[in-house]
């Protein structure tokens, strides 16, 4: 299982502001079920699929697969458990 909590992420836009692209999300995705994330561009579909995958790093909010907080571990800690990314191209 795959669980987010509150889960915020805010992003520099290049010009010295920054923008908050993921707000409090809360997340429970079981094992063994298929699911799909919709929405148009700039909704944070990528932006939350980073964050799970450890790429952009939250910040609020804490992430647990199968009940193991794996909020600060890297992207390769989070391969090692069977989290996995596919980039589009």
């Amino acid at each position: 299982m795959l669980e987010l909590r509150s889960v915020s992420l805010t992003l520099g836009n290049g010009n010295g502001s920054n923008k908050e692209v993921l707000s409090q999300i809360d997340l429970t995705l079981e094992e063994g079920k298929f699911y799909a994330v919709t929405g148009p561009n700039g909704g944070g579909k990528t932006s939350l699929a980073k964050v799970i995958m450890g790429i952009y790093q939250p910040t609020a909010g804490r992430i647990y697969y199968k009940g193991e907080d794996i909020t600060d571990l890297s992207i390769t800690e989070r391969s090692q458990r069977g989290i996995a990314y596919a980039f589009q191209q």
